[in-house]
């Protein structure tokens, strides 16, 4: 059967210029894709890592309690308005590693390993359950350490004693941060193993799930405090402190949750917008076409062809155009979903379970791949076609010459200026209304693209605002009842300390009006200078020596309570007494726990007449901080010095160890922005490779006058590389420019996805000459195929052409 006329010719349209072919369909593949890759990976995670955090039944609240027995969680798990409640015991250690170094450990410890209620594991290699002298360790963890079943551990204890214990068990707890994220290891023995190291039988922390509105924060909250109130307190046990979970601001919730999810919508926002920035190559090359064609479009009316008719065969090429950009997008988006998962799953400590392609996802992906294209070139489809046919086909030229423009008279009166760059200037600005698609698109590549190096100089300055407050080599927590000028005394002893400082701290929790807790804090304190905290004055003004009830606050009380300003007079209860406080200055965040400082002396009064440092603070120099390998010096000697001296049995933390556990949660954020930023390069490069391809096609003529002049293959070649740049660099300009409020809401939106809070805002130069550069290589390589198919014309060519 005979195939229609004007079937044919979209066929011979499509297969003739393959290369614009090609370059459509990349550009919508590549939209399509990344929505697909991001949407896909987003319902992978929510499969497999929610559903194996649910299996670990997660708690709605943490105490951490004096040491008590197992009687006091049974009493409390009979309450009415608790569901569940698992004891456990934690121990800080350390375990020896391959390399002859020590790594920090945290000893788990359960009255009955075989029937865990709250934060359960999962076995995967041996046994689960360690008897005398036996440790089961987390899979992380026995990766870390490189052993496996069968293997010995070296734990040293608190007092320096070391006991080597057999692995009998490698086990998944998805309830723990994993190590790639903050130095911190996890195994599990059970009470006999503590006591034959030396540790008294007690636990101290206590996981709970309520009875009802499990997950809802100010019921758990409420319930929590009359626990304190009427059951743990009155028993003879304090509350150290409550928690949610590491950093999980909801109940039950992944600790992580709140981070993933804003992650992700930014990620999707980004995979819309390349998307749409894909449309942006169709509406140019359907514009391209229908003008090249308007002879042809003149000649068909004439011999009958119907408008409609018209109109169908060019949206048949827009749908031709998607059904191949989705033959490439839908597996692209399957590997690219795979990638990003699989990385999560590495990263988060989770199993990826399968790598599908939902129907759903499907739908979506083919949805937008036919819309966004076809609603994309409706409007010059219909515009391109209303013309009527005396106008098509009595039209001469595709790039008449027309009037000189405005800037064709700016460059008339620069004699400086070489022929073939004017020509190339002109060019660029001829057919406006396809510059100005190809224009945003890559100006909005560029934008995002210093979008996320600004995003990464915020999150780097708000880093460096949370190290005001630790302006230390080396901090070490201080065992219970050791004296602050006990520890002084002793830091400042050893070779390469120069100063040395104690800071106390106590839990609060805000009073409401009507008796209710609200958001808990930290009240922190020196006697000493405190040159390890450099605050920011962000209102009001620092600590006086002669304040008694007047405090400093940190911007994240503000975030929690807004209505707290300078003057504010604050009720906070410790240890279950309360008292008024003014508020007489705001420091910049901490992003932390709501930070309160005050006077020594009236911190004495709150934390009692017993009070004890938490921690001591050394620097090398009163005046200046110690590179990483000399604080990883000072950290050694000062915590083999305070454990040989009674004064601590922790281990002893750098600065730059710190600012490394920091930097990591939002290292792969950036990682995977950048590569959203490429994906928005490459369309934008797409874009003008395809701008530049219909140029050179429709220059046609200009390019055989050029040579039958006597223009040399580089002059020709250099119009058209010269054009791409100016392109290239016209697009930097308006990109460097959106990139501010393209920034500052991406930087924020980082930072709520992170910090649960706005970062401040820091544009990166280094980010937009970087920039620069990629627009001119974007430019350049861009144009090289029109460029050498525009030298490579003969004149016999281009006097052939129509």
């Amino acid at each position: 059967m005979a195939i229609p006329s004007r079937w044919r010719k979209l066929l011979n349209d499509l297969w003739g210029n393959k290369s614009r072919t090609l370059l459509v369909v990349l550009s919508i593949a590549i939209g399509v894709g990344a929505v697909g890759m991001i949407s896909n990976s987003h319902v992978m995670m929510e499969r497999d890592l929610y559903s194996q955090f649910e299996r670990a039944n997660p708690h709605s609240i943490i105490f951490y309690i004096s040491p008590y027995p197992e009687e006091l969680a049974t009493s409390i798990a009979g309450n009415r308005d608790i569901q569940q409640a698992q004891p456990w015991r934690t121990t800080s250690a350390q375990v020896l590693t391959a390399d002859g170094g020590k790594s920090g450990i945290e000893l788990n410890t359960a009255p009955d390993f075989e029937n865990i209620e709250v934060n359960r594991f999962e076995c995967e290699v041996g046994c689960g359950v360690p008897g005398d002298r036996q440790i089961v360790l987390e899979r992380l963890t026995a990766e870390v350490l490189g052993v496996g079943v069968g293997d010995t551990v070296t734990i040293e204890m608190p007092d320096e004693k070391q006991y080597e214990l057999a692995v009998i068990g490698i086990v998944h707890d998805l309830t723990k941060v994993p190590p790639t994220l903050f130095n911190q290891l996890y195994a599990y023995v059970d009470m006999s193993t503590l006591r034959w190291m030396g540790e008294a039988s007690y636990y101290n922390r206590l996981d709970v799930i309520m009875a009802e509105k499990a997950d809802q924060t100010e019921h758990v909250r409420q319930v929590a405090e009359d626990l304190r109130v009427e059951v743990i307190e009155p028993s003879g046990y304090q509350v150290a402190t409550t928690s949610f979970g590491f950093i999980a601001s909801s109940p039950r919730a992944y600790w992580a949750e709140d981070q993933i999810q804003g992650i992700l919508v930014i990620f999707n926002v980004m995979s819309v917008l390349c998307m749409l920035l894909s449309a942006g190559l169709v509406i140019n090359t359907i514009s391209a076409i229908l003008t090249q064609q308007v002879q042809q479009i003149g000649i068909m009316r004439s011999i009958g062809a119907k408008r409609s008719q018209i109109i169908q065969m060019y949206v048949v090429s827009v749908v031709v155009f998607s059904v191949l950009a989705l033959i490439v997008a839908l597996p692209l988006g399957l590997l690219g979903a795979w990638g990003i998962a699989s990385f999560m799953a590495s990263y988060l400590n989770y199993d990826l379970t399968a790598v599908n392609l939902p129907i759903s996802i499907v739908l979506l992906q083919v949805g937008l791949g036919f819309l966004i294209p076809l609603a994309a070139g409706l409007f010059p489809i219909l515009s391109g076609t209303r013309i009527s046919i005396y106008d098509a086909i009595y039209q001469h030229g595709i790039s008449g010459s027309g009037r000189r423009g405005t800037l064709d008279q700016l460059l008339k009166q620069v004699r400086a200026m070489t022929r073939p760059l004017a020509m190339s200037l002109r060019n660029t600005f001829r057919k406006k209304a396809r510059l100005a698609f190809t224009l945003i698109t890559l100006t909005l590549s560029g934008a995002m693209f210093i979008s996320v190096f600004s995003t990464r100089s915020s999150l780097q300055g708000q880093l460096d605002e949370m190290t005001r407050y630790s302006e230390f080599d080396v901090s070490i927590a201080l065992d219970p009842g050791i004296k602050a000028q006990s520890a002084v005394r002793e830091a400042l002893r050893l070779p390469g300390v120069d100063y040395a400082e104690v800071w106390y701290s106590a839990n609060g929790v805000i009073i409401y009006e009507d008796g209710s807790e609200g958001t808990p804090v930290l009240f922190r304190s020196t006697e000493d200078e405190g040159i390890t905290v450099d605050p920011r004055i962000m209102a009001g003004r620092w600590l006086e020596t002669t304040d008694r009830l007047q405090v400093v606050v940190s911007e994240d009380l503000i975030d929690d309570e807004p209505d707290v300003k300078l003057g504010s007079v604050l009720e906070i209860s410790v240890d279950g007494i309360s008292k008024d406080y003014e508020v007489v200055g705001i420091v910049s965040r901490h992003i932390s726990l709501p930070t309160i400082y005050m006077n020594y002396r009236q911190f004495e009064k709150v934390s009692g007449p017993f009070t004890q440092g938490s921690e001591v603070r050394v620097r090398s120099s009163v005046t200046s901080l110690g590179t990483r390998e000399q604080q990883e010096a000072t950290a050694e000697v000062l915590e083999q010095h305070f454990k040989d001296s009674y004064l601590s049995s922790s281990t002893a933390q750098t600065r730059a160890d710190l600012l490394d556990n920091i930097s990591n949660a939002f290292d792969v954020v950036l990682i995977f922005l950048v590569i959203m930023a490429t994906l928005l390069a490459i369309v934008g490069g797409l874009g003008l490779a395809g701008t530049m391809s219909m140029n050179v096609l429709e220059r046609t003529r200009e390019i055989g006058v050029l040579r039958a002049v006597g223009a040399s293959n580089q002059a020709v070649r250099q119009v058209v590389l010269v054009e791409g740049v100016i392109v290239g660099v016209t697009s930097w300009l308006f990109g460097a420019v959106l990139s501010i409020p393209f920034g500052l809401g991406l930087s924020n939106a980082v930072g709520l996805a992170i910090f649960s809070s706005t970062v401040p805002y820091h544009y990166s130069l280094a980010g937009m000459v970087t920039w620069l550069g990629l627009a001119m290589v974007i430019g350049a390589i861009a144009s090289i195929a029109p460029a050498r198919r525009a030298s490579n014309l003969t004149v016999r060519e281009v006097l052939a052409y129509e």
